[in-house]
């Protein structure tokens, strides 16, 4: 015969204090809360390229691939992890473009590789700051470099440019991987070069210039005044249009070792005053040639009428400056009948 416990017995043993239980309902969710609070580890979305040194360090942030194994479109979307000069890109630009092209067995068939600033920005999308793609039935790539330039790397370009050293763009060569060729110069080895010295925080550069022989490292035998301020203005419109940030241009022309010129211009004063220097002189060298065309003059009175206009017009454009910014040396000869204008006052031994 089995004995059974009495039923109040057994619901009595059953039962479990009230408090217990709310103290383990409250232990378990405490427990999952700390597991819930607890930052998950730091995942990588892609595969990371291993970069050589000497190129711009960046992080695959998102790598989309669409299509079959042997013909896949490629997206990558990466993100500097350093501020990158513009000539610098390109190396990063290039390695991104051999890795894709290189990872698996068959090359994609379409390929985007978009630069970024940040993390949030590859992540996002929006207007990279350099690219490099390739469309199906493309040969290679090309490149887009939307970095801005540098201020000390803006005058230089526009330093070279107005000595007629920048190098030429490639249009047929984006992502400059052709290896390009130095250039030899005749002036290479003088002694007497023109030079820049650039001033960061008041943007603003100090050009000296010196008057050579065409082709030869010595001092012309003479100068006029027209002839060194066309290298004056030449310079001047060159620095100042191609190198938005500049705002201020000291140029010194020297003669045997000597300053013979030496003027300082503010963008303002470009602007306003200075700009069409050039545009007018050209304007009556048009007239000038008509007059030839009409039999109205000869060669002689032609160019002694150019001359004259050229001081007239160099004369009036240095009459818009401070006297204590403009230095003429008497040594610059003036043509006859140009006038002085103002600029003639502004004459320092």
């Amino acid at each position: 015969m089995r004995h059974q416990l009495p039923r109040s017995v057994v619901a009595h043993s059953l039962v479990v204090p009230v408090p217990f239980v709310a103290a383990a309902v409250a232990a378990l969710l405490s427990l999952s809360s700390c597991q819930t609070d607890k930052p998950a580890a730091p995942t990588t979305c892609c595969d990371q390229p291993k970069i050589p040194a000497g190129i711009p360090a960046f992080t695959v942030v998102r790598d989309e691939v669409t299509g079959p194994t042997d013909g896949q479109d490629v997206k990558m979307h990466v993100a500097l992890k350093q501020k990158t000069k513009r000539d610098d890109i390109y190396p990063a630009l290039q390695f991104l473009y051999r890795y894709a092209m290189t990872r698996n067995t068959f090359e994609p068939t379409t390929f985007l590789g978009a630069f970024y600033a940040t993390d949030g920005e590859a992540q996002t999308g929006g207007h990279p700051i350099a690219k490099i793609w390739r469309e199906h039935g493309d040969k290679g790539p090309k490149c887009e470099n939307a970095i801005r330039l540098e201020f000390a790397e803006e005058v230089q370009k526009s330093f070279d440019y107005s000595l007629n050293r920048a190098a030429p763009e490639d249009l047929e060569d984006t992502c400059r991987l052709n290896e390009k060729k130095k250039i030899v110069r005749v002036d290479d080895n003088f002694k007497h070069k023109p030079t820049m010295k650039v001033d960061e925080p008041h943007k603003a550069v100090e050009v000296t210039y010196p008057y050579l022989e065409s082709g030869k490292d010595e001092y012309v035998q003479s100068l006029t005044f027209n002839s060194a301020m066309t290298y004056w203005a030449e310079f001047l419109t060159a620095m100042f249009l191609k190198a938005p940030e500049l705002q201020q241009v000291t140029y010194t022309g020297l003669l045997d070792d000597q300053p013979v010129l030496k003027v300082t211009v503010t963008r303002q004063e470009f602007d306003q005053h200075l700009s069409n220097v050039q545009e007018t002189i050209a304007s009556y060298s048009a007239i000038t040639f008509a007059k030839l065309g009409m039999h109205k003059t000869d060669d002689k009175g032609a160019m002694k009428d150019q001359e004259q206009q050229k001081t007239k017009t160099y004369s009036a454009a240095l009459s818009f400056l401070p006297k204590e910014r403009v230095m003429v040396s008497p040594k610059l000869a003036k043509a006859a009948g140009g006038g002085g204008g103002k600029s003639g006052k502004s004459k320092k031994g």
